[in-house]
């Protein structure tokens, strides 16, 4: 039995560096991009679920056309993710969200000026599949970064849920509110100038410290 103790004592999990050590991570620049990297996309989508709705229907599309048309963009970023997450292990982890930030700031210039009901789905299933490409290197830098920080993956895990659920609710609400009080090209206007800001930086975050990529099997 002493023995026993002894071994499970030597296996025994390090422990925790708990707040300290998550306020500590929260200084560094690679955590605080993969917390952003999380935010951002909620932010848009929240945008998209508010906004894009209403123009649908403005435009004269039905319930049932507005859900066919958010049911085909979610089975586009279902497919998406995982060709991101490849391109991340064989390019490194922010090659695949270069790609999702210039598309999707592109998409946010382009959907307040579309004026059909097919332009602004394809409009919308295409900036859906450039998020999608944000979440499986996102989760991979994060990961990394936090491991580096000496953070456990919960507390990781922990960070990335925080950025999506920020972020969605100052997207769905903040963004509804600016729109009813402007128009729907102010708060796209917005999203696509933090798309462009967050490429410039994630750009020079791949130069000044670039990014490991996962080893192949």
């Amino acid at each position: 039995r002493v023995d026993d103790l002894e071994v499970a004592l030597d296996h025994a999990p390090e422990p925790s560096p708990g707040l300290p050590g998550l306020a500590r991570a929260l200084h560094r620049r690679d955590v605080l991009a993969g917390f952003w990297l999380f935010s951002l996309p909620a932010v848009f989508a929240g945008v998209l679920e508010v906004l894009v709705p209403l123009r649908l229907d403005d435009l004269g599309a039905s319930g049932a056309a507005v859900g066919a048309v958010f049911l085909v963009a979610a089975a586009f970023e279902s497919g998406v993710s995982p060709l991101a997450g490849r391109l991340s292990d064989r390019r490194g982890r922010l090659a695949p969200i270069r790609i999702g930030l210039a598309g999707a700031a592109l998409t946010a210039v382009l959907l307040p000026l579309l004026g059909t009901i097919l332009l602004v789905a394809v409009a919308l299933v295409f900036a859906v599949a450039m998020l999608g490409s944000f979440w499986a290197p996102a989760a991979a830098l994060l990961s990394d970064s936090s491991e580096d920080a000496g953070l456990d993956q919960a507390i990781a895990f922990s960070i990335s849920n925080l950025g999506w659920a920020l972020g969605h609710v100052i997207g769905g609400g903040a963004g509804a509110a600016l729109a009813d009080a402007t128009s729907d090209a102010v708060p796209y206007g917005l999203l696509a100038a933090l798309c462009v800001a967050t490429l410039a930086g994630v750009i020079s975050l791949g130069r000044s410290a670039p990014a490991r990529s996962a080893v192949a099997p």
